[in-house]
Order: C-alpha cells, then sequence, then structure tokens
C-alpha cells in the first residue's frame, strides 16, 4: 500500500457522479412479473411455504441474471432451471388461477431471455468504455468477481485499449489508487454507504437495469457537530447528477437469497443434529460471492498476509480472525490433512495411540446416548467435580477434533478408566496435540513456500484464489476474504464445517 496513493486519492481536484440505465424489454417484463408474483404470494397467499421457495428460486434467477457478464443463454444453470420448472408444474396443479394468470407469463419470460445470446449489460458498457477519448484507467466494480471467461470476451468487444482492472465491492474498499473512470455495475443502494462517501475516480458512473433505482442524494456529514460551527467537506467540488426517478419495478433485495440460504441450512441442521452429540460449536464466516462457511469457534484458522516480505502464511485463533483477512483452507477436510501430517510425525505410534484416543471417546458416546448429555452434563460436574462439563464441553469431547480436554484425567475417571489407563491415555493424548500443534506449523510453512504474493492481483479481483500443492500429493486449497463474521453460536455437523457453501 502506498502512502503517496493515499495522499492523492483525497486530493482529487474535482468527482463527477453519473447514473446510467440499461435497457433490456424481457428482463423489464420479468421484473415487472416478479414484482406481482411477489405481492401475491405476500398478499392473497401469505403464508404458503410452497410459493415462498418459488419466490426464493426466481428471484435467485433474476439478480443472476442480471448481476452476470456472460450472454444470457449461459448464465442460469441446468439444475436451477429444471428446479424452476418442477416448481412451476407443482403450481399449475395446485394454483391452477395464479398459474394461469402470472405464473404462465413469468415461466415465458425466463425462457425468453435464457435463449438469448447476448447480455445488455456488457454491450452498454463497451459502447460506454469504446466512446471515451484516449486510453483511460478504469476500474470495474461489481457485487461478485467475473469469471476469467467473462472478463476476456468482454475485452475482446472493445476496441479503444484501456487500463482495466476488476474488483468486487469489498476488494475495492481496500484499493488505495484512483482512476480516470471508475464502473459501478449496480446503484449506490446496491453497494451500500462506502460509495456514497469515498471517491476514487475523476468519473464514476452507476449502471444499472433500468427497473432498478438509481440515483444518490449527497448526506449531511458531521451532523450531530453543526450547531458547533463544524462543517463537513465530503461533498465539496463533488458534481451529483440529477436523474429523472424512473418508475420502480421491484422491491426485491438479492441479499434475501443469501440469508434465507443460510437460515435453511441452519434450519436443516437444528432437525438432523439437535439429537446428536458429534456436532462443534461454530459461527457464520461470509465470504465473497454470496458464500459462507461455518469455523469452529475454538479453532485455529491460517491467514494469508499478503503484505508481509517473509512468513506470511500465520496461525490465527478464530476469535482473532477479523474482515478483510485471507484465510487459508482445503478444499476437502483441513482437519484431515492435520491428522495425517501429525500421524506422521507420530510414526509408529499414531496407530496405537489414534486407538486410544478412540477407546475413551467411544465410552462418553455411550453414556452420552444411554443417559442424555445433560444427564452427564449434571453427574460430572456435581459427582465428579468437572468445573469444564458444560453440554457444550461434551459435545466437542465427543467429536474427533477434541484431542486432549484439560480435565481428561478427572473425565477418564469418571468414566471408571483404571489409575494405570488414566496415566497412560493421559500422556499419550498430549502426545497427539503436541503432534497436531506442529503438523499445523509445518502445513502453514510448506504452504507459504508455496505461494507468493504474484497471486495478489488476482485475489484482490476475484476475492478468493484456488491453488494446488505439490507438498500435499495435489491436495487443493482456497485462499478466501472474509467479508463479515456472524459470532453467534450455532451446532453444526462436523462435515458442514470450513467447507465454503455456495448458495446455489
Amino acid at each position: 500500500m502506498s502512502f503517496s496513493n493515499l495522499i492523492n486519492l483525497y486530493k482529487l481536484e474535482k468527482n463527477e457522479i453519473l447514473f446510467s440505465y440499461v435497457k433490456n424489454k424481457g428482463l423489464s417484463f420479468f421484473a415487472e412479473s416478479l414484482e406481482k408474483y411477489r405481492k401475491e404470494v405476500q398478499g392473497r397467499y401469505d403464508g404458503d411455504e410452497h410459493l415462498k421457495e418459488v419466490l426464493d428460486l426466481l428471484r435467485r434467477a433474476f439478480f443472476k441474471l442480471t448481476g452476470s457478464f456472460l450472454p444470457y443463454n449461459k448464465v442460469i444453470s441446468d439444475d436451477l432451471q429444471n428446479e424452476l420448472l418442477i416448481k412451476f408444474y407443482q403450481i399449475k396443479n395446485s394454483y391452477p388461477e395464479l398459474f394461469s394468470s402470472l405464473v404462465m407469463r413469468i415461466a415465458k419470460s425466463i425462457k425468453e431471455i435464457t435463449e438469448a445470446s447476448e447480455n445488455s449489460m456488457v454491450e452498454y458498457l463497451q459502447n460506454y468504455l469504446n466512446n471515451l477519448k484516449g486510453s483511460q484507467k478504469i476500474a470495474i466494480v461489481t457485487k461478485r468477481a467475473l469469471s476469467l471467461g467473462e472478463k476476456k470476451d468482454f475485452v475482446n468487444g472493445l476496441i479503444k485499449s484501456h487500463k482495466i482492472n476488476y474488483y468486487t465491492e469489498n476488494s475495492f474498499r481496500r484499493e488505495v489508487n484512483i482512476f480516470n473512470e471508475v464502473c459501478y455495475i449496480g446503484s449506490p443502494n446496491y453497494f451500500g454507504e462506502y460509495v456514497r462517501n469515498t471517491f476514487k475516480g475523476s468519473r464514476i458512473t452507476f449502471i444499472t437495469y433500468e427497473m432498478f433505482t438509481n440515483s444518490m442524494e449527497p448526506k449531511s456529514q458531521l451532523r450531530d457537530l453543526n450547531k458547533k460551527g463544524v462543517y463537513s467537506t465530503l461533498y465539496n467540488q463533488v458534481t451529483i447528477e440529477k436523474t429523472i426517478q424512473k418508475k420502480v419495478m421491484i422491491n426485491l433485495e438479492e441479499k434475501e437469497s443469501l440469508n434465507i440460504a443460510v437460515n435453511r441450512l441452519l434450519e436443516e441442521q437444528q432437525r438432523t443434529v439437535s439429537n446428536s452429540s458429534d456436532v462443534i460449536e461454530a459461527s457464520i464466516v461470509y465470504l465473497e460471492n454470496d458464500r459462507f462457511l461455518f469455523a469452529p469457534q475454538d479453532s485455529k484458522v491460517r491467514v494469508f498476509f499478503p503484505e508481509e516480505k517473509s512468513n506470511f502464511v500465520k496461525q490465527k485463533n478464530f476469535k482473532d480472525v477479523e474482515e478483510d483477512d485471507y484465510i487459508v483452507i482445503r478444499n476437502e477436510s483441513d482437519t484431515k490433512l492435520i491428522v495425517e501430517v501429525a500421524d506422521q510425525i507420530l510414526k509408529l505410534n499414531a496407530k496405537s495411540y489414534r486407538m486410544l484416543q478412540r477407546k475413551w471417546k467411544k465410552r462418553l458416546r455411550y453414556n452420552v446416548e444411554k443417559k442424555g448429555i445433560n444427564r452427564i452434563s449434571q453427574i460430572l460436574s456435581k459427582k465428579y467435580h468437572l468445573k469444564t462439563a458444560s453440554t457444550v464441553s461434551i459435545r466437542n469431547w465427543c467429536n474427533e477434533n477434541s484431542i486432549c480436554p484439560t480435565e481428561l484425567p478427572e473425565l477418564l475417571k469418571a468414566l471408571k478408566f483404571t489409575e494405570e489407563e488414566v496415566k497412560e491415555i493421559y500422556n499419550k493424548m498430549k502426545e497427539i496435540k503436541r503432534a497436531h500443534l506442529k503438523a499445523g506449523r509445518l502445513i502453514s510453512n510448506k504452504l507459504m513456500n508455496e505461494l507468493s504474493t504474484e497471486i495478489l492481483q488476482e485475489l484482490r479481483e476475484q476475492g478468493y484464489y484456488t491453488f494446488t500443492s505439490e507438498e500435499f500429493d495435489g491436495a487443493s486449497f482456497n485462499i478466501e476474504r472474509v467479508v463479515s463474521i456472524d459470532q453467534s453460536r450455532y451446532l453444526i455437523a462436523p462435515y458442514n464445517l470450513m467447507k465454503p457453501i455456495d448458495i446455489d
């Protein structure tokens, strides 16, 4: 990060903010019909879960179409199209009046759009850039990362030679360079408050489809201080184009799809693991491109620090991970990799040590299944005086990831192991734990040897980077930008941990 660039950011002599609309009759009709369907579902058919599910699917399809640079006939996956088709048939059978009056029109609209080989947004933006004078330094900012194919096809349609950088909303926040042109693909409301108060280009254009509101009013900054004679200079030298307010035909937010996907998965977890001891307390980590993962509260996470010259892969406690950190995770099971490396460290002892680990866990699980986790918690706390025997701790002890709890000797005694067995198991579990810690450091060091800061540009543009490790027999890893963290605690099955989940 260059300090001079940061200074230049606040030395721009003037900013011009413009608003552009992209026309597409098919998408406009889809938007209008979708808005009518939303009103019907929330009004006349209020509470019908099936129709709400269809609304969510239609919302997903709509925002995928309006947010992509691909030709419309390549945007919607076959799985999503088939799912929509099934839902349409169900509505036809269960709600024939709704189907004939509205849903059939929506189905025809989607069919018409997804047979088109063009993309109106791409054509508009290409034409816009081709009409700029000279070679310009341009930033194109999208909500989701554009694929390499989308970028390549977009550039192939340009006549003028511009220096173009692509950013997601989150990566652009960290960018300190300034540009001749900044093109936001979406409205100020779509991107949020940051775009209203930080201007990184001489000319900033918000480009949306015509069914969305696209305007911006300067807000009174430092409003609470005005009485003391203090005022904001934020909008000095900033010219904001006055726009003709279009009729808003759609009143749906894209983020609803992500929230719905997260809530449904949480509900599914609650149904399937509520009576199971084999669950772990985890928080939700939101990633770029409408994805998320569940991270164990007491876990360690590898973090990539691209700005550092050496030692740029380090382990952090999850509680210390922050927004905009880049976390490194294995695309399969990261825990499994640590176990594999730890067993290599333990060498010939690994098999017998793991047998002891399984032995005490098996006895604990048997008691939990027989008496219930609440009863076991009471017995361990009151009869055997364990200070850490909460129901949450016991669930964690039952899980494979737990190796050597703080009060393991006391727990083993309560589980009726002999003094000799307690001593042996406790000592061996401490050795396994040391091997796991060493394995974590070894993995981080090896990954650091394979990574370089050369990937930083792609990482900034995409919000993630996938690479294959030669050190670990072709294991695939992702570097993911943390967008936000929900620190609430959820009980999650182990197979859903540290695994990026896409709402599609």
